[in-house]
């Protein structure tokens, strides 16, 4: 109804508009007699509006599709604060517990003193090189870990069904990688049944699939609060006091 009610506004105006025309011509003619020059410059005009056509449809198809892209993107870098609050700072907190290769996360820590720059190069490093892991836990310690892991990925399974469901994440092939990894490493785990006696040979090809998780998750993190410094510094206070790569971080201001 609403764009009935719409349209038929559309096509009153232009007929107004068409009227309006023609009596404005009308009344020239009327006053001065010069019908041939009325019709030459109605020829002129009418022989331009194919190229004037072109061209706004173009500039505006190009801002028009830029504005769109860029609000896609928008929306798509607020969704990844509600993942992180759902399971990504927990995961990536219980996997740092366990990575023995931490070199490259130990900067990390001091990220609230970061600026734009140094935000580039971080993800530029982690582009080029992604973050090494190799869970260290004794065999008898495997079961629980992996409990711990597999916990949070049930919890969340249908929250991230929910996210890859969603087209717009055609737009951030990274961050559709890190979904897929996740419900891969979901499903690695879910088809095990009980976690009971890892060998070594399993736990290594898990391994894998929680490396390519966490490679991931460290470089969409990084990511995000560069977005959060860029656009909502007042936001960025709580992804730092609760910062899952510092063991010390407290959520609480003390200053």
């Amino acid at each position: 109804m609403k764009e009935n009610k719409e349209m038929n506004w559309k096509i009153k105006f232009a007929i107004i508009m068409f009227v309006l025309a023609v009596l404005i011509f009308l009344a020239r003619y009327l006053i001065c007699g010069d019908g041939e020059e009325i019709i030459a410059y109605l020829w002129k005009h009418i022989g331009f509006i194919p190229i004037d056509i072109l061209i706004v449809a173009l500039v505006l198809e190009e801002i028009m599709g830029r504005k769109e892209h860029e609000a896609i993107l928008e929306k798509i870098d607020m969704l990844m604060g509600t993942f992180f609050s759902e399971i990504g700072n927990d995961l990536i907190a219980e996997l740092s517990k366990a990575n023995v290769n931490k070199a490259n996360t130990d900067d990390l820590k001091a990220i609230k003193s970061w600026n734009d720059k140094d935000y580039d190069n971080k993800l530029k490093e982690l582009k080029n090189n992604p973050v090494d892991f190799k869970a260290n836990i004794a065999p008898e310690e495997r079961e629980d870990f992996l409990n711990r892991i597999q916990s949070l990925l049930v919890e969340n399974r249908e929250f991230l069904v929910n996210l890859i469901n969603n087209p717009n994440l055609l737009e951030k092939d990274e961050f559709s990688s890190l979904l897929l990894a996740l419900l891969h490493l979901d499903e690695e785990l879910a088809r095990r049944g009980e976690l009971t006696d890892i060998k070594d040979a399993d736990f290594n090809h898990l391994n894998g699939d929680m490396k390519r998780v966490y490679s991931k998750l460290v470089y969409e993190w990084v990511y995000y609060l560069k977005y959060l410094n860029k656009h909502y510094p007042y936001m960025i206070s709580l992804a730092i006091r609760t910062n899952p790569f510092d063991s010390e971080a407290d959520v609480h201001v003390t200053e």
